[in-house]
């Protein structure tokens, strides 16, 4: 494995990546900030202790089962310590691109686990959102019956909402992670539900929302889907959603993760792409 010194460059295929910042420290793994030699451009890699880490497993049956509806996740390579773990970006700039690229994963039958502030990365530059980390993931083809829900570290996060009593399948917890993060985008917290007899609903008013209705929908489809189909469901909001945080995605994005995140994980948040901008640009 080669060393990793912040502002010190690693090879990686025949790229050379300048190492600018950690992003995150795990027991087991840590991601960081680097940049090609030749290019402004942020990415992240994963550095590992596993010689075959699991995001590249999960991006190999994403590719085998999907072919070409599946966009490239990540590279990787491979030393006799470890591994290194470079992650593409994914076009995903609005809430409607966020839930078709979980639908991709639901039928696929892999369930991420973990959709958080931590495993999203923000390209303030180009309105991109990323996935990244695939650690809490779950291939429920090969792996239904060695898996418990406790731990996906969604339910680890909404630990002792009444709600997760009522998660009947795996896939549900994804739509939780989904509910959670929108709930972060809009109010600025996590998630908080109540039982009104008859369905799950937001503690929060969302009548006072821009499109308040359709927000109120949103998430009361999403947090009853009983024993529905997570595939149908995912389809179905996501146009519902067209249109909505399109443009503004990013900023609201930005404003949520930037307030929730940093609390989570410092380096949560993507610097501005130009390298000599403060944190003080974030919006407030």
């Amino acid at each position: 494995m080669p060393k990793l010194e912040i502002e010190k460059e690693i090879e990686l295929g025949n790229e050379d990546y300048c190492i600018k910042q950690e992003y995150l420290i795990c027991e087991d793994y840590k991601l960081f900030w680097v940049v090609p030699r030749n290019s402004a451009e942020l990415t992240i890699i994963k550095v590992s202790s596993q010689s075959v880490p699991w995001d590249f497993y999960i991006n190999l049956k994403l590719k085998e089962r999907l072919n070409e509806e599946c966009d490239q996740l990540c590279s990787y390579y491979q030393y006799e310590d470890g591994c290194i773990v470079w992650y593409q970006y994914i076009n995903c700039s609005t809430l409607q691109d966020l839930l078709q690229h979980i639908e991709k994963l639901h039928k696929a039958e892999i369930v991420h686990g973990d959709l958080s502030p931590r495993s999203l990365i923000l390209r303030t530059g180009c309105q991109a959102l990323k996935i990244v980390d695939f650690s809490y993931s779950v291939d429920l083809r090969v792996q239904l019956d060695v898996f418990t829900l406790s731990g996906f570290r969604t339910i680890q996060i909404l630990e002792g909402q009444k709600i997760l009593a009522n998660c009947s399948s795996p896939y549900q917890v994804d739509l939780f992670g989904i509910a959670d993060l929108a709930h972060l985008l809009l109010f600025k917290e996590h998630l908080q539900v109540f039982w009104d007899g008859s369905l799950w609903k937001l503690s929060q008013n969302t009548s006072e929302l821009k499109d308040g209705q359709l927000w109120n929908k949103f998430f009361v489809r999403i947090l009853n889907a009983n024993d529905e189909s997570t595939v149908s469901i995912l389809r179905e909001l996501a146009a519902e959603m067209n249109g909505v945080f399109d443009t503004t995605f990013q900023s609201h994005l930005n404003k949520a993760l930037w307030k929730v995140g940093k609390l989570i994980s410092p380096g949560a948040l993507l610097f501005q792409q130009d390298r000599q901008s403060s944190l003080s640009q974030i919006p407030a």
